[in-house]
């Protein structure tokens, strides 16, 4: 069955498996040049908005008429408690006394506006213009708060990427298609935009929706890949260009450095119910919790995962992630039979033949009002 129709509507095409944060190359065709180790991958999966979704398979050409699809790459992206500047929280009251109420804060201020505000360019005439800079800093709002509520630092905005992002939004827009490598021959074909739809995440939803989408990361079984870059240690600057059909938010080749020996979502401490059951997406219940590695101390290949709640083991369904999209290693696994309740502390622990600590963590999943 295909996921249910998303706010913004749209399905998710996952990049190959290079970018990786280690110094691997950018996408190529259906894949990226891979990772530390090299090789190539192929795109991971796709769904049609109510059609069929296979986590390995390519994007069906129906995909579009059901608001869109979302091609992976690698996203980034950072928040702390920063400002509007590097699309923090706004000014919207006094900061909590307490990480659950600021994390609840956040959440709230930083969902306020998701407005997709007014592009200003032209597919008849190839004219990319720019994305509305309010719909940018939205879009940038929301990838830095999933950021916060995961401790990791803000990322800002890169005028140079961001320009070239729109290049890639306006000729995946004037293309009706999503493609790493545009050929040559695509209506609105400029090199600088081809070579950000090999960096890029690209949807034919909106940017400001898209990040939603990027985090629930329905259709990418086997990879998890745009979620996972969101979370990447290396993650940022980033670029962000977008139509009224289209978006490309630029994502490979950071500069980050949050050195996280692992990262896990959703993340240890307080957690909005909504950040999992994200409004208009499939719950991360559905499409799987992650954790991801770049460390070798933390090699997560054939890991198994427990659960327990108060107690009582809440049982899983554990998969090694394909490596080298955001980080080397990751697993996803998947509640069987239960799912997420505010209010509740799920108590994870993460073992494997290659682990050499065992993860342990507690999400602390919280009611925000």
């Amino acid at each position: 069955m295909g996921p249910p129709p998303t706010a913004g509507g749209g399905t998710l095409l996952n990049l190959g498996g290079g970018g990786f944060e280690s110094g691997g190359g950018f996408v190529t065709a259906g894949g990226d040049a891979g990772g530390a180790g090299g090789g190539t991958s192929a795109a991971g999966g796709s769904a049609s908005a109510g059609g069929s979704a296979q986590g390995g398979g390519a994007a069906s050409s129906g995909g579009v008429a059901g608001g869109g699809r979302v091609g992976g790459g690698s996203v980034g992206g950072g928040s702390t408690a920063g400002g509007s500047t590097a699309g923090g929280a706004a000014s919207c009251g006094t900061p909590g006394a307490t990480r659950s109420e600021e994390v609840c804060r956040r959440w709230r201020c930083d969902r306020a506006s998701r407005s997709e505000g007014t592009w200003n360019g032209n597919v008849t005439g190839c004219m990319a213009g720019m994305l509305d800079p309010a719909a940018a800093q939205n879009a940038l709002r929301l990838l830095n708060l999933y950021r916060f509520i995961a401790d990791l630092p803000a990322v800002t905005l890169d005028a140079t990427k961001s320009q070239a992002a729109q290049e890639c939004a306006l000729m995946m827009d004037a293309n009706n298609a999503l493609s790493h490598t545009p050929p040559t021959n695509w209506l609105c074909y400029t090199a600088n935009g081809a070579t950000a739809a090999g960096r890029s995440n690209i949807s034919t939803g909106r940017a400001v929706v898209s990040i939603d989408m990027y985090m629930s990361d329905y259709g990418n079984a086997t990879t998890i890949g745009h979620r996972r870059w969101f979370l990447s240690n290396s993650l940022g600057p980033v670029g962000i260009g977008g139509t009224t059909g289209a978006s490309c938010h630029h994502v490979i080749g950071g500069t980050g450095a949050a050195n996280k020996p692992w990262m896990a979502w959703p993340p240890q401490g307080p957690v909005p119910l909504e950040a999992i059951a994200i409004p208009g997406q499939p719950s991360i219940d559905s499409t799987g919790w992650t954790v991801q590695s770049s460390s070798s101390a933390y090699n997560l290949t054939n890991a198994t995962v427990t659960v327990t709640d108060n107690g009582t083991n809440k049982p899983v369904t554990t998969t090694t992630l394909g490596q080298n999209y955001g980080s080397t290693y990751a697993i996803r696994f998947n509640p069987m039979g239960w799912t997420t309740q505010a209010g509740h502390s799920y108590q994870v622990s993460v073992t494997g033949p290659s682990l050499t600590t065992p993860i342990t963590y507690t999400v602390d999943v919280v009611a925000c009002p």
